[in-house]
């Protein structure tokens, strides 16, 4: 089974602004896929407040350059395998069909490492990126909430006139603004 597809279906109603929904979604699919009602309440209850301040910290330094560099569009990367360690990638085109945007960006703004959802990823998920159901379940609430936390920063600079995204891959990303 693929799994990934679950993800792609938070990424779906997140980018039409439908959090509840795409978190409503993701319990569920981790209770299917699963995932311990106890990991899930410990996944859910990690405070991301300093992460997003860590974001917000940098975003008036990633617009001012943008706008310097006549970027279309911000993208944060957050590394799995890497607590979290997080880059915001400006970026010179954007594109819905794919990602190679992101990958042409040779401007950037380290954000630093989050604490708490690198462990759960090391140990519960054995760092296994979507390789079975459990694994699978723990990446997209990991990952779901990354990204919400990311949209509650990006929708207080929603003035900007740029495109804000969000990914942990090579191959997708999801569009907060």
């Amino acid at each position: 089974m693929n799994y990934y597809k679950h993800w792609e279906s938070c990424i779906d109603q997140i980018e039409k602004g439908q959090i509840e929904n795409a978190t409503l979604y993701a319990l569920k699919i981790a209770v299917k896929l699963d995932v311990s009602q106890v990991l899930i309440d410990r996944i859910m209850s990690i405070n991301l407040k300093s992460y997003e301040k860590k974001v917000e910290a940098q975003m008036d330094e990633c617009l001012k350059r943008a706008k310097l560099e006549n970027a279309e569009a911000l993208c944060l990367y957050y590394n799995l395998d890497n607590g979290w360690d997080s880059t915001i990638y400006i970026c010179k085109e954007y594109t819905d069909e794919n990602s190679y945007w992101i990958s042409k960006s040779r401007s950037w703004i380290e954000i630093g490492k989050t604490k708490g959802f690198s462990g759960i990823y090391k140990i519960d998920a054995q760092s296994a990126f979507f390789g079975d159901k459990i694994s699978s379940g723990i990446c997209i609430l990991l990952m779901l909430r990354t990204t919400i936390s990311f949209y509650n920063v990006a929708q207080k600079f929603s003035d900007c006139g740029m495109k804000i995204c969000i990914t942990a891959t090579e191959s997708d990303f999801v569009r907060v603004l």
